[in-house]
Formats: structure tokens, C-alpha cells, sequence
């Protein structure tokens, strides 16, 4: 069996800390939101899922024009979409970072006079 490169070592990372953040999420959903779960769940998909909520929840409430509701709903599937969407943001701005230092490395060394012999 090979080994697989670094690349593919880095998505399959990827794909289980998303897939793990939404299993997560559907079992604290499925399991009634017990009291000690909302500050796991909500670290565990931190920046994005703040992210996600500033920029597409709340202007998306404001053009609706709905008040948030302060009986606990139901069963639902939009909190572990929202946790998903959380996490995959993450791993999308870590991407963009890596992406963004790769690109100022080249591109410092690039510019870099020959050295002196």
C-alpha cells in the first residue's frame, strides 16, 4: 500500500475534522441540547461558525424581519448545518492563509538579489 502524499494527508484532515464537527453537531441536536454541550460545540467550529453568523444569519434576519425566538425549538437540522458551515469555513481560511504564505514566500525569494561569490 503507498503512502499518501502530503496533499492528500492534509484534505482527508480536513474532511474528518468537518465530517467530525457535523457528526457532533447532529448527536448534541438529536440529544435535546444537554446543558454542558453548547460551549464544545460551539469552540469546536470557532471562527467560522461566528463568522457565518454575523455575515449570512443576522442581515438575513434583518431582511426578513424576524425576532429571534426565545422558546427552544424543536428538532432540527440547521444548528449542525450552521456547525458544518463553521468548520468548513475554518478549514477554508486556514487554506486561504497557507495559500497567502506560500505565495509571499516564493514571491519574496524571487525578488531577492544573486548572492555575492
Amino acid at each position: 500500500m503507498t503512502d499518501p502524499g502530503p496533499w492528500s494527508r492534509a484534505r482527508i484532515f480536513a474532511a474528518g475534522y468537518v465530517g467530525l464537527v457535523a457528526v457532533a453537531a447532529l448527536a448534541y441536536e438529536i440529544a435535546g441540547h444537554p446543558e454542558g454541550g453548547r460551549i464544545p460545540m460551539t469552540l469546536a467550529a470557532f471562527p467560522g461558525s461566528t463568522v457565518l453568523l454575523v455575515a449570512l444569519l443576522y442581515p438575513l434576519a434583518v431582511l426578513t424581519g424576524e425576532e429571534p425566538s426565545t422558546e427552544e425549538p424543536g428538532f432540527s437540522l440547521v444548528n449542525p448545518l450552521f456547525e458544518a458551515g463553521g468548520a468548513l469555513l475554518n478549514v477554508l481560511i486556514v487554506w486561504g492563509v497557507i495559500a497567502f504564505v506560500r505565495y509571499f514566500k516564493s514571491q519574496s525569494s524571487r525578488g531577492r538579489p544573486p548572492a555575492a561569490s
